[in-house]
């Protein structure tokens, strides 16, 4: 298994608009991904523009399919105005 962090922050104006679409995201790649085991949204208390997402793949492959899906390219493209920031980690389980 790989686990996929994502650290997004978004404009404030967009914040509502933008949960809305990370949610619908999550859901969609959750249906369509045999390998996404798991798609968790956080949204920090102290900062509502700070977003954590944690995602569960059963290898490589299947994040490379989630990389290149037309859901994702059409997701990034959607919340591309809306992004401040963004990091990556990718994570292997220890336990």
């Amino acid at each position: 298994m790989l686990v996929h962090t994502a650290h997004l922050r978004c404009r404030p104006d967009a914040v509502e608009q933008f949960k809305s679409r990370l949610q619908k995201h999550a859901e969609i790649t959750l249906n369509a991904e045999e390998g996404c085991q798991k798609f968790a949204i956080h949204q920090a208390r102290e900062e509502p523009t700070c977003f954590l997402l944690v995602e569960h793949y059963l290898d490589e492959e299947a994040l490379e399919i989630h990389r290149v899906a037309p859901h994702y390219l059409q997701f990034r493209k959607d919340v591309s105005d809306w992004i401040t920031s963004r990091d990556w980690w990718f994570w292997d389980p220890l336990n």
